[in-house]
């Protein structure tokens, strides 16, 4: 009787944390954040005030505004030089489909060398295949583009918006916070909240910690390789490696490997290697760095990890690699406040 009242309580707090995330978190994101970043900057402007003695309100400001012109300036600089890198893609998309198509020539002619068999229908089919994804770029998503473009300035209408709203939540929470956490503490459910906060915000913040330090490593690992090989896209490959090296079951070798295969064909087979060897160096790295920064932070083995951010990315998408993991970390906190309660009465 116990374990099934057991089994039905994390069933039910499953779910509610489900629901929560799922269709309440984007109301409430912007304030959620604006505690977040209180919660970490409070520590800091009272130290300031103590030498200044400024308004938390000001001294918060100001942070802000350093804060987003570094952010701002950063990604302008990294804005250029990624749209320089897919411009020239653009420009060269002619000269990289005759490299497929000689790959794909040499491959059907090794296949009737070495099997007698005549593969001019899956010439004609790769061919056709090709011909009709070009066709879609060039009918339906150049042209989406531009027809998007003022759904797209909406978009940044919103972030805007987001921002501001953000901004004026961090000053308005950060002028009253003392004050809030005081009156709070008189409550009896802050004191399970406090609990519940605390430890997510101790397991949860390293989960976070550990999943960036991997994804900006393996980043820079693969831009500082790639830029070494002597490719012109070092950067825009090095980041969408970076982040496609954070899902399961991809990795790295979805592109370096068929990257190396490619140039195999070509008979660069040093460059190849050296491809190869990227691609090797970043697997070793992640798999020395995942089990000690994310499964040992959490208390989860990592099989279970690999389960929770597959499940995370089939319930909410991309954002899954986090909100899987997080939804875990949630659930098991409320869990252990909840049996926690239990013994003790």
């Amino acid at each position: 009787m116990v374990e099934t009242k057991k089994i039905l309580t994390g069933v039910g707090v499953t779910l509610a944390v489900y629901i929560v995330i799922k269709y309440l978190l984007p109301y409430v994101i912007p304030f959620l954040i604006a505690y977040v970043l209180v919660h970490v900057l409070n520590p800091v402007v009272e130290k300031i005030q103590t030498k200044l003695r400024w308004k938390k309100e000001i001294i918060v400001s100001v942070l802000l505004v350093i804060l987003l012109a570094v952010f701002t300036f950063l990604f302008y600089l990294l804005y250029c030089q990624l749209m320089v890198q897919i411009r020239r893609i653009a420009m060269n998309f002619d000269y990289y489909y005759s490299c497929f198509c000689g790959i794909v020539d040499d491959c059907c002619l090794m296949a009737e060398k070495s099997f007698g068999i005549r593969v001019d229908a899956v010439k004609e089919f790769v061919y056709s295949s090709i011909n009709h994804a070009t066709e879609q770029i060039k009918v339906y998503i150049i042209p989406g583009v531009f027809n998007y473009s003022v759904r797209y300035l909406k978009k940044l209408a919103d972030l805007g918006l987001f921002l501001l709203m953000l901004f004026v939540s961090v000053i308005l929470l950060m002028k009253d916070y003392d004050d809030m956490n005081q009156k709070f503490k008189r409550y009896s459910f802050y004191g399970h909240f406090h609990n519940i906060s605390q430890r997510i915000w101790k397991q949860g913040g390293m989960y976070m910690k550990a999943q960036m330090i991997i994804i900006l490593i393996i980043s820079i690992l693969c831009t500082a390789g790639l830029w070494a090989l002597g490719n012109p896209y070092f950067l825009l490959l090095g980041i969408v490696i970076g982040l496609l090296d954070a899902l399961p079951f991809i990795g790295t070798g979805t592109v370096l490997i068929p990257m190396s295969v490619f140039l195999m064909f070509r008979q660069n087979f040093r460059l190849a290697a050296g491809y190869i060897g990227l691609f090797l160096l970043t697997y070793v790295v992640r798999e020395f760095l995942e089990p000690r920064l994310i499964g040992a932070k959490l208390g989860v083995y990592p099989f279970v990890m690999v389960v929770v951010v597959y499940v995370g990315l089939y319930l909410f998408g991309t954002p899954g690699v986090f909100f899987g993991p997080v939804m875990l970390l949630i659930v098991m906190e409320i869990l252990r406040e909840i049996y926690k309660k239990t013994e003790i009465e």
